[in-house]
């Protein structure tokens, strides 16, 4: 996607949300490619003896769901100058719908920043912010 308008960039400004279906197949294979192969995210029957009671997602999964909504947001601008700085709230298990909402909070010369949340149905996940330095181009 091309950068944001300028006009997208200001205070109060609902970024489009995004949606992502987790399944244990794309757990599976994010840990290929991450390479965090932990029995937590795997292995049903070790998961199923902890306080999770069954595999979840890794949180980094979750995350790179932000940088991908900010990235169709602002394009090269998050690309080159993102900053993410989250907490993870709760779990995201297998069949689990991911919804990434985010709101532009500030916005002044060389900074925009975004209230960045993750819900799956009425539970917060993730919750933070994402920051651009420099300006956010017209596309």
């Amino acid at each position: 996607m091309s950068t944001a308008p300028a006009q997208s960039a200001t205070v109060g400004f609902t970024l489009p949300e995004r949606r992502f279906h987790v399944t244990q197949a794309l757990i599976s294979r994010y840990a290929d490619v991450s390479g965090d192969w932990n029995p937590l995210h795997l292995d049903p029957e070790f998961a199923k003896t902890t306080k999770f009671g069954r595999t979840i997602a890794h949180g980094m999964m979750t995350l790179a769901f932000v940088s991908q909504m900010m990235r169709d947001w602002a394009g090269a601008a998050w690309e080159n100058q993102g900053e993410l700085a989250v907490t993870f709230v709760a779990p995201v298990f297998a069949e689990d719908e991911v919804v990434v909402r985010a709101e532009v909070k500030e916005s002044a010369a060389g900074m925009t920043l975004c209230k960045v949340e993750c819900w799956v149905d009425d539970r917060l996940t993730l919750t933070g912010e994402a920051g651009i330095r420099g300006e956010i181009a017209n596309g």
